[in-house]
């Protein structure tokens, strides 16, 4: 009787640790099974730039330090520990012109009707990049480092050009601003599970332009040619801070 009894304790012992084991496995593939994210961010955008107090830096339009940004993002966790990701991003901030730019009188009347009838249009700067993340992921908890490469418009790309008469001197003007460019993405992840298909989202990413803006003024007489230049890789480096929330299909 106790040699039946010690195989039933055996037996039961042993279908014990291999349901436990079917679990945790079972766990494991549902975590780390394929599947899709879509991910709905609202933050704030931190510009960068650094210039120093180099007058020619003035060349360029300026925009806001800090400014809001909203984030679209779709993920695609083909394996076990790697995805890919497309992201798209809007950050809203309106331009503030360069006192070099060389506007006319009516110029500067059809830019305030133009601001005016599409005010929203002209606060608007999109960015768009692709790339590959890294799954770390434990219970309900996901950390996603991520890079990429893509390409943000900054500040309007540009040229414009003027006449006028001063002094019985003709005088020409040239502008031209190059500040919208190709950047590498270095970004962070955090996500907390709440639902089976929903999880509140934190993310950081570091963005540097590859491609050196620059900002140029020409300025023409007779005799003359002068010109003013400045040219940057600062120009477009971001920081942004978000949070959201995520869907998994």
């Amino acid at each position: 009787m106790t040699k039946y009894n010690l195989i039933l304790i055996f037996l039961f012992f042993g279908l014990s640790a291999y349901g436990q084991q079917a679990k945790m496995e079972n766990n494991h593939l549902k975590r780390y099974s394929p599947k899709f994210l879509l991910d709905v961010t609202a933050g704030a955008n931190i510009d960068l730039i650094s210039t120093g107090s180099v007058p020619e830096s003035k060349l360029f339009d300026s925009k806001p330090k800090v400014v809001p940004m909203t984030g679209l993002r779709f993920t695609y966790l083909f394996s076990e520990r790697i995805g890919g990701y497309v992201s798209f991003q809007v950050n809203l901030y309106k331009t503030k012109k360069s006192e070099y730019y060389p506007s006319s009188f009516i110029e500067d009347i059809f830019q305030m009707i133009y601001d005016e009838l599409y005010s929203i249009m002209t606060k608007v700067h999109p960015a768009l990049d692709v790339g590959i993340i890294y799954r770390f992921e434990q219970n309900k908890w996901s950390i996603h480092p991520a890079v990429g490469l893509g390409y943000m418009t900054y500040l309007p790309n540009k040229e414009s050009s003027r006449s006028f008469e001063k002094d019985g001197i003709q005088y020409n003007l040239s502008y031209t601003q190059r500040a919208s460019s190709i950047f590498l993405n270095f970004g962070l992840s955090t996500r907390y599970l709440l639902f089976d298909n929903g999880a509140l989202i934190l993310d950081v990413n570091f963005q540097q332009p590859l491609q050196k803006s620059f900002a140029e003024l020409v300025v023409t007489t007779e005799s003359v040619c002068e010109s003013e230049f400045y040219k940057a890789s600062t120009v477009g480096r971001n920081l942004n801070i978000s949070i959201g929330y995520g869907f998994s299909f």
